[in-house]
């Protein structure tokens, strides 16, 4: 895979799992069970693929000291820091036109900083099906087989097989769905030939760069007035100054939901978005009572609970079920599992404070 260059998307702010993760440590620099971070476990996954010269990433200009110190082996100037968030169009544009300076034949996967992958030999035999249809001109996704009626994702509707190998198969996208109910989600868990959007994506940059100049021509215009800057004393001055005119779109709202050359490759990764603290439990061990612990605690006869402790205080919990007690420096997060979506409520409340 001579031209795969890897891109790593880490603009989130994961208001989700607050307080661990806050605007000025965001949830990919949280550690993983491995004891690498999120960032470090997704570079690491392809980084046997790739030399250091061919990865890149995109964050807040304010979190380059901090992906830095996490990925030390990238080029510093690799790394691409956004004056604001602007949502994934205008980085994913931002990168792909700097990587064609470099290398006009680069093909770009894309991935988010903060995904866990469990499933390593699933995720690099479909990346090499992934690649060859790049490689075609088509622009590929990657799909996730969904195990539960999830209504917190957005779906993929895939068609006519398109093509197969490397122990999985590529379907023409038909539609990208948003968000479903729980009835809907349901019947797409019925029906077969949906998946679950990943935000994981891979293209030629000239067939990205081509698609976004048709659907988006006014951000492609001033993406290459920022690109046609670079290494010049003005870069800076005219980044600050084009980029909050962008407009906040996604890849996928933008270009992707307009184009008929996407294909999805449905695959069965062990993969989880670590979007809020039942999915970060989930990636630690559990007792046979379903009792999860990071940090000191002692526990009798809860069951399904996770625990998360950084303080040195020891934490008792009795006879609870389905709970999240967070601890973290002076704050303290106990919610019901089927309410973590709204620690993100208190996360903006207590910057509204602030």
């Amino acid at each position: 895979m001579e031209h795969l260059h890897v891109v790593i998307l880490a603009g989130g702010s994961g208001t989700r799992l607050w307080p661990l993760s806050t605007p000025s440590f965001p949830k990919q620099f949280l550690p993983l069970p491995s004891g690498k971070s999120m960032i470090q476990e997704t570079l690491a996954r392809v980084a046997p693929l790739i030399s250091s010269d061919h990865a890149w990433v995109v964050t807040g200009r304010s979190m380059l000291p901090l992906v830095h110190e996490h990925l030390p082996s990238i080029p510093v100037q690799h790394l691409l820091g956004e004056p604001i968030g602007r949502n994934t169009a205008p980085a994913i544009d931002w990168i792909a036109a700097t990587i064609a300076c470099q290398d006009p034949q680069a093909i770009m996967a894309v991935f988010p900083a903060d995904h866990a992958i469990t499933n390593m030999d699933a995720f690099q035999q479909s990346l090499m099906l992934a690649y060859e249809l790049a490689a075609q001109g088509h622009l590929i996704t990657w799909g996730i087989k969904p195990t539960s009626p999830e209504t917190g994702y957005g779906y993929i509707h895939f068609a006519d097989l398109l093509t197969e190998g490397h122990h999985h198969q590529a379907f023409r996208v038909e539609q990208f769905v948003e968000k479903p109910n729980l009835a809907t989600a349901k019947s797409y868990l019925q029906d077969g030939h949906y998946v679950w959007n990943s935000g994981m994506f891979i293209w030629k940059v000239e067939t990205i760069l081509a698609e976004i100049h048709a659907y988006l021509p006014e951000v492609a215009r001033k993406i290459d007035a920022i690109v046609n800057a670079t290494a010049t004393p003005q870069q800076q001055t005219i980044l600050s100054e084009i980029w909050p005119s962008l407009p906040a779109i996604s890849i996928d709202y933008g270009v992707l939901e307009k184009s008929n050359n996407i294909a999805v490759i449905p695959a069965d990764l062990g993969w989880n978005d670590v979007g809020n603290w039942e999915q970060y439990g989930s990636l630690f061990p559990s007792n046979e009572q379903g009792v999860g612990t990071l940090g000191k605690h002692t526990d009798l006869g809860s069951q399904n609970i996770f625990v998360y402790n950084d303080t040195p205080r020891q934490l008792y919990t009795i006879g609870l079920e389905d709970v999240i007690v967070i601890e973290v420096g002076d704050k303290t997060i106990i919610c019901h599992r089927d309410s973590v979506q709204r620690v993100k409520e208190l996360a903006e409340q207590s910057q509204q404070d602030s």
